[in-house]
């Protein structure tokens, strides 16, 4: 049974219903935060209002899409913000758009995020980034191409076709990617450039297509096809990860070689790969080693890092190890002084860690490791949980199975509370006579 992460709540804003015309929130997380196509000359007035005040508006609208249910209603809100003066350059909110159209699409009304966007990108200049950070958004790969077809030649740009053969992938559409590619510079005048075709690799190592994948990498690696633009580490680790999928290493191990000889700079993606492909074959000490390598270049490992090690050794049965990388990651988290950076483990390294702490009937690490995810209001899987009671009562340590117990029963929400109710029905907290603290 998978984890139940649990995370805590803003509560709604008493002003947010009133804050019916209020604008967006702060900028785009992924692109910049200002439009390149927009003017940088403007000079501000002597009289702009300090960040925190013309935030205040912003915050309170996000607040009120947050709280409100009525589809129609988060429609309204963003609209009239969008056609409000009081509120220059909000096209270049994303979060609150992002927001916005997830909540509109999981109320069942895509039709009224993509009407959204369709207002967001009319309400400023045309521009590559605008329609980039658009078309990833809409809630459906063919309102993007209608978004994207319609748009003016200025908008049109390597960076803004890659969003919409985005689309296209995560909606698992491999063919009208290609097609897309083929008729991009007679049918839209944008020639395909490095962006685009690093989404192709992906669509085609993602549908198994990994000797095609292959084969583009090497006419892009070409300097001669001038059709094909230069690869960089992205393509070079897009092929990479499918040679590991597939268990593939002759054709890993030559890869990593041209990536060197070519002298292009791994990144945390490329020593991930590498990682995983250790710990895959049994030799994880080796991907920690790497580990060793990153830190000394500056590369900051990520929880898919701190994932493939501390599963690669429980599968090895080294549980100690395991917790070893694990207590690193806690510590380099600590090290970098803010909750905003550092590594934050994944729930999936909690539940690998804590299920083989179970079966190897580490009580006191499976107990810190389950406090840790009560502490993330994260409810850990069930026949993990069972397997800690169990042995803490075995250990004469009912008290604390009691307690883990009533956490449980706290955290559990919803339908699972019923699934969670079986599993305590089959415990029993009575201590055998011959059991004894350790």
């Amino acid at each position: 049974m998978t984890s139940l992460l649990r995370r805590r709540r803003h509560a709604a804003h008493p002003r947010a219903a009133a804050a019916a015309c209020a604008p967006l929130l702060r900028a785009f997380s992924a692109l910049p935060d200002v439009d390149p196509s927009a003017s940088s000359t403007a000079t501000p007035t002597p009289a702009a209002p300090t960040s925190t005040s013309a935030r205040a508006p912003v915050l309170d609208l996000q607040l009120a899409v947050r709280a409100e249910s009525d589809p129609a209603r988060i429609h309204s809100l963003v609209a009239s913000a969008l056609s409000s003066d009081d509120f220059p350059r909000l096209h270049t909110s994303r979060q609150l758009f992002s927001l916005a159209t997830s909540r509109l699409t999981r109320l069942r009304r895509p039709d009224l995020a993509a009407s959204l966007l369709d207002l967001l990108l009319a309400s400023a200049p045309p521009s590559p980034g605008l329609l980039a950070r658009a078309l990833s958004l809409y809630p459906g790969p063919d309102d993007a191409l209608r978004a994207f077809s319609s748009s003016p030649p200025a908008a049109r740009s390597d960076v803004s076709l890659s969003a919409l053969l985005s689309a296209f992938l995560r909606a698992g559409r491999l063919d009208d990617i290609k097609s897309t590619i083929s008729l991009a510079e007679s049918s839209h005048g944008i020639a395909p450039g490095r962006a685009s075709h690093n989404v192709l690799l992906h669509a085609m190592v993602k549908n198994s297509e990994l000797a095609a994948a292959r084969k583009l990498l090497d006419e892009m690696a070409n300097k001669k096809l001038k059709h094909r633009p230069a690869p960089d580490i992205i393509s070079y680790n897009t092929v990479l990860a499918g040679y590991s999928v597939q268990d593939d290493e002759e054709g890993f191990e030559k890869l990593l070689k041209e990536i060197s000889l070519n002298n292009l700079e791994p990144n945390v993606v490329t020593y991930n790969c590498r990682i995983q492909w250790f710990s895959k074959k049994g030799e994880t000490v080796k991907g920690e080693e790497l580990l060793d390598v990153m830190e000394s270049k500056g590369v900051a490992p990520n929880y898919l890092t701190y994932n493939a090690l501390v599963q690669g050794y429980c599968k090895e049965g080294n549980i100690g190890a395991a917790m070893r990388v694990f207590k690193r990651m806690k510590v380099m988290k600590r090290r970098e002084g803010r909750s905003d950076l550092g590594v934050s483990a994944h729930s999936q390294v909690y539940v690998v860690l804590f299920r083989s702490l179970v079966e190897k009937e580490k009580l006191d690490d499976a107990l810190w490791i389950c406090k840790s995810c009560f502490a993330m209001k994260a409810a850990p899987p069930f026949e993990a949980v069972k397997g800690l009671v169990e042995g803490l009562v075995k250990a004469s340590r009912s008290t604390e199975a009691k307690d883990v117990v009533a956490k449980m029963e706290f955290l559990v929400k919803g339908d699972a509370k019923l699934a969670w109710g079986k599993v305590v029905g089959e415990l029993s907290f009575e201590e055998g006579p011959s059991n004894s603290n350790p």
